[in-house]
């Protein structure tokens, strides 16, 4: 039987956090090992853990940080304790994930587990009302693009461009091969550029019988009247930005601009064409474009400099939010 480590990355969400390992702990096909990595909780984590008995059991290893690292630093520890870990596979996920009791049996039972070019294999990920939130497995263009409708009809297996971390199961002696996630990334697109080093080894693929619940959408945006509109004109389903947590859109700016350049080549005519993409996206979606669009500008051209500087979000919160 395959063994397995399971990687939880968790910060200020505990009750969540309880969820998810509960969770993991009802698998089917069980998991060998679980792995909490608290990124500098402030909402008392640990305590509440050890209360319901969870740091008590067999199997569970809970690492804390004093400093939060970011999700990119998060699953760059987490990648590296899976490997130390030695199991055959590595469960990659967010405190917010609740798998079906069934998803790791499911996602170990397809084909495309059993197939040696397979480097991974990713769970569909669906709202908490059970419809499918598509951010999470995509395609690598122009820009990230989700997988169209056809390819998570069950039993296709399709081939992933590139997959967030939340439901990835990865082969680990891969993983020990690619390398650790880029923690200077902070957050945003760590998961994709991961993706392309992993897919230089294989395949990685959808096993949409393999469902996780992911009860925070991805960015926390809420819809305006405008997003709706051009969701509705161009079957996307972006959410709009809240100006609180735009800095986070920001660092997804400077990450994906970097990849594009690492990944291929940006050609100054090419990288003015992303750029513009952004600040388009920006006035279509966001509240308040105008006050954002300089600061796109600016972190493209991070990205351009391959410069991983950017405001925190203390910082955010101190000197742009008063």
């Amino acid at each position: 039987m395959a063994t397995v480590c399971a990687f939880v990355l968790t910060r200020d969400r505990k009750e969540l956090l309880t969820e998810c390992l509960r969770a993991l702990f009802s698998q089917t096909h069980p998991v060998d090992l679980v792995i909490v990595y608290d990124n500098a909780s402030s909402d008392g984590t640990e305590e509440l853990l050890r209360t319901e008995g969870l740091l008590e059991r067999p199997g569970i290893a809970y690492h804390r940080s004093e400093r939060n690292t970011g999700g990119a630093g998060g699953y760059a520890e987490g990648v590296r304790l899976c490997v130390e870990a030695g199991r055959d596979w590595m469960w990659l996920m967010d405190d917010d994930a609740e798998p079906r009791h069934d998803a790791l049996e499911r996602l170990l039972g397809a084909p495309p587990a059993g197939d040696p070019r397979t480097v991974a294999v990713c769970t569909e990920v669906v709202h908490p009302d059970g419809t499918v939130d598509p951010l999470h497995r995509c395609r690598m263009g122009r820009f990230i693009t989700p997988l169209p409708g056809g390819a998570r009809k069950p039993g296709s297996y399709a081939a992933v461009g590139c997959s967030s971390f939340v439901g990835l199961l990865v082969r680990t002696h891969v993983a020990r091969e690619v390398g650790l996630p880029r923690a200077e990334f902070f957050i945003g697109y760590d998961d994709a550029e991961w993706s392309l080093r992993l897919r230089r080894h294989g395949d990685i693929r959808l096993v949409p019988e393999s469902e996780l619940v992911h009860k925070i959408p991805v960015g926390g945006g809420s819809a305006t009247a405008r997003s709706r509109f051009w969701n509705l004109v161009l079957g996307q389903h972006y959410a709009s930005s809240s100006w609180q947590g735009f800095w986070k859109d920001l660092y997804r700016v400077r990450n994906f601009i970097w990849i594009k350049q690492r990944h291929g080549r940006v050609t100054p005519l090419a990288f003015a064409g992303l750029t513009a993409g952004y600040l388009v996206k920006s006035l279509m979606y966001d509240p308040e474009p105008l006050r954002r669009l300089p600061w796109i500008a600016r972190y493209a051209l991070k990205g351009r400099r391959g410069d991983f500087s950017g405001v925190s979000p203390e910082e955010w919160a101190r000197r742009v939010l008063r």
